[in-house]
């Protein structure tokens, strides 16, 4: 039924049952101390001043009581509507004490506006869902720029080496040599510039993939190469085992890059020098491709291996393990982690292979 012609009806209802509750009461009340006019109906210029004082206060009474029963809901609507615009979006207080225990329903007089709850709970579900997704991508944005923070260190670190070695005086570089280093100072200064361009994303809770097929074998190749080359990656052994057949993969190539290279820094930056990095590269039988990262190195405790949690910025696997999981995970991929103290570490990246 139309809101506003239930409000009228039920207002019609009360108005008439107070109208006669008022006719029976000075009904009664003449009766009591004028039978007689009652029987006659002569009445004296005292009776017809009562009968009006007493209309008069049950007339006051009434407007009393209707504006009770609709001012009542009125004022519990604005208190809800106050702590939805404090960001408060539960139920208010008094939300059991206007339902019926046994139906459910909302008592009299909260049924008048039965409408105005019904819409009521919609908003207040409808902006605690958006301040969720709003906290959620806000939180994503923030775990984006310090994910590339991080990653700024890596191709900076690279141009720091490579010019404090053409810089030194005490060796003379050859020209071949001093082109190699401009090459590669010059090829980090453009993955500078990517990365700077990755700030300028817009995260929407999700980050943001532009895959395309590709051989996942050669990127990890080139990855590895690229690792292992730098001036402070020389006292670590880095051996690749790939098949020779190319693994096709959908993947962002330079989001995976990423992924794969913090992996490889981690394994470096972590473990003293001499410490051997395996990378080996293979398909399964459950259609998925795995890149596994061993070394031999100091490894860490299982208990920070166990949980997501478990992956802190401030724990042996750094934030750039934590980094690697997420751009995987955006993959449709998992990265699993096992390591021991003095034992070494695993680390397997699975990826799901193309349909074919």
């Amino acid at each position: 039924m139309n809101f506003m012609l239930r409000v009228a009806l039920q207002l019609l209802v009360v108005f008439v049952f107070m109208f006669a509750c008022i006719q029976a009461i000075v009904i009664g009340v003449a009766w009591l101390f004028w039978p007689q006019t009652i029987l006659t109906g002569n009445s004296s210029s005292g009776f017809r001043i009562f009968v009006i004082t007493l209309c008069s206060i049950l007339f006051i009474l009434t407007f009393l009581l209707i504006g009770w029963y609709l001012g009542k809901p009125v004022y519990f609507i604005i208190v809800w509507i106050r702590r939805l615009a404090n960001g408060q979006y539960d139920f208010p207080i008094r939300w059991d004490k206007i339902h019926s225990h046994k139906k459910g329903t909302l008592k009299i007089p909260y049924a008048v506006y039965k409408e105005l709850f019904q819409h009521l709970r919609m908003l207040a579900n409808t902006l605690q869902t958006n301040e969720k997704e709003l906290r959620e991508s806000e939180q994503a944005k923030q775990e984006w720029i310090r994910g590339i923070s991080h990653d700024l260190k890596t191709p900076l670190t690279y141009i720091s080496g490579y010019s404090t070695m053409l810089m030194n005086t005490e060796y003379r570089w050859s020209e071949a040599e001093q082109k190699e280093f401009l090459a590669i100072i010059q090829q980090k200064a453009v993955h500078l510039q990517e990365l700077v361009q990755d700030l300028n994303e817009t995260i929407q809770g999700q980050i943001p993939l532009k895959p395309e097929e590709a051989n996942i074998v050669e990127l990890v190749r080139r990855t590895v190469a690229d690792v292992s080359s730098a001036p402070w990656a020389n006292g670590y052994l880095f051996m690749m085992d790939a098949k020779s057949d190319p693994i096709p993969l959908s993947f962002d190539p330079k989001l995976l890059t990423r992924a794969v290279r913090n992996l490889l820094v981690n394994a470096v930056v972590h473990n003293p020098e001499g410490t051997e990095i395996a990378v080996h590269i293979s398909c399964s039988n459950d259609r998925t491709a795995e890149i596994r990262i061993d070394d031999n190195g100091i490894g860490f405790s299982e208990t920070l291996v166990k949980s997501d949690a478990a992956i802190p910025p401030f724990e042996r696997g750094g934030l750039g393990l934590s980094i690697a999981k997420q751009l995987i995970k955006a993959h449709g991929g998992d990265l699993i982690v096992v390591s021991q103290p003095n034992e070494g570490t695993s680390l397997s990246i699975r990826l799901p292979l193309m349909k074919s």
